[in-house]
């Protein structure tokens, strides 16, 4: 239950094609990440992912024209099989989300336990703050369901469109 709730996926591929032949096809998927700037810097791409191969790993990301803080950042290494190749692939958000998101909970849970707290030691609900002091739960709440439903919304785009691009089914999720 609580690994549906995390924003990561591990996943395993397998492909008819060679560990070569699917390097030199994921090549022609992906598109170079163009320069790195903050601002409103809207570039278009022609292909739907973008970044890197080097030797048997990838680190790519979808290509949009919008910003998404929960967008997956899936790093894959290919690995030569009986008959074709095996991909493990990896999902999460970039680090600077999982900092963010990390600080930001830590405050909250520390809100809900000082809240927690005055509920049970100062006559609960029916001191000064009354249901404001719920508030730290609220935002607890939220911050679990958009960090986890956001990832979630943009991996299951992802893990569709890299059966298409590796030409490859999921074995195991």
């Amino acid at each position: 239950m609580i690994k549906k709730l995390l924003p990561f996926e591990k996943l395993v591929y397998h492909s008819s094609l060679t560990k070569e032949e699917l390097v030199i096809h994921l090549q022609n998927e992906i598109e170079a990440e163009k320069s790195f700037g903050f601002g409103a810097n809207n570039y278009s791409y022609s292909k739907p992912y973008i970044g890197k191969i080097d030797n048997n790993s990838f680190e790519i990301k979808r290509a949009i024209n919008y910003r998404n803080s929960f967008l997956p950042k899936i790093n894959g290494e290919i690995h030569n099989d009986s008959n074709g190749s095996r991909i493990n692939v990896t999902m999460n958000v970039v680090v600077m989300v999982k900092v963010f998101m990390l600080i930001w909970l830590s405050v909250v849970i520390v809100g809900c336990l000082v809240t927690t707290y005055i509920i049970i030691f100062n006559n609960g609900l029916n001191s000064e703050g009354g249901f404001l002091m719920l508030i730290p739960y609220f935002m607890l709440l939220i911050g679990v369901i958009m960090i986890s439903f956001g990832f979630k919304i943009e991996s299951k785009k992802s893990i569709k469109d890299l059966e298409e691009m590796l030409k490859a089914k999921l074995i195991d999720k």
